[in-house]
């Protein structure tokens, strides 16, 4: 019996090397083209078409009534367009229960407290300054995870059933949203609780939409069609 050839397996590792090296040569030389003047056009029309990937959002009637809105995590300045989205629902009359990701960690400095705010605490005074009393937000910690979108998704969807809810409003970045849908599809399809997806005023670079349709793709083939 011949036992394997150190050469072959040479070989196919440098085949292997080779197809990743033209793989990065070309979409760094792609990535390089786009940022060109004569890209503009296709930059254009590929933020189009990136966009109607992405965006799935739900219209809302103005007579509906939700159990509860539930803003997905973010950094600060993206947090504060889905605050601005929330309370527009919220002084609708739709929702009167905001739920927010509750984040360990300090923010910006509090000169009425002397002190720098936690993470809930800004994200609390700023729902506030929006006419959002504090006793109808409430900061949920979910468990960690490497995939925040999918974490959030399974933490919030088993609270979601714990708590009876059967509809739920997810609000978070416009480009994000086709994301949430398929990871909250993926914990509440088999239970009877109607959510809603709302994008907030947020607006994304091209950079940032390549980025998403990656993720995206990632879960749709390797995350979401999985089983639980």
């Amino acid at each position: 019996m011949v036992k394997g050839c150190p050469e072959k397996s040479f070989l196919s590792t440098r085949r292997l090397l080779l197809i990743c090296l033209s793989i990065f040569l070309a979409i760094t030389f792609f990535g390089l083209w786009l940022q060109t003047d004569s890209a503009s056009g296709f930059r254009k029309e590929l933020k189009v078409h990136l966009r109607e990937k992405l965006i799935n959002t739900d219209t809302l009637s103005p007579n509906a009534t939700i159990d509860a809105i539930y803003i997905l995590g973010g950094p600060p300045e993206s947090l504060r367009l889905k605050f601005k989205k929330a309370a527009d629902l919220y002084h609708k009359g739709i929702c009167k229960r905001i739920l927010i990701l509750s984040r360990p960690g300090k923010t910006e400095y509090s000169s009425l407290l002397r002190r720098n705010l936690t993470n809930d605490e800004w994200a609390i005074s700023k729902l506030n300054e929006l006419d959002i009393p504090k006793n109808s937000v409430e900061p949920i910690s979910i468990e960690k995870g490497f995939f925040g979108t999918l974490r959030e998704a399974k933490g919030i969807s088993r609270l979601i059933k714990k708590r009876g809810y059967k509809s739920v409003t997810l609000i978070s970045s416009p480009y994000h949203t086709h994301r949430i849908r398929i990871s909250f599809e993926k914990f509440l399809k088999e239970h009877n609780v109607v959510f809603y997806v709302q994008g907030s005023g947020e607006r994304a670079s091209l950079r940032q939409l390549i980025t998403e349709y990656i993720k995206l793709k990632i879960y749709e083939y390797m995350l979401v069609s999985s089983k639980q």
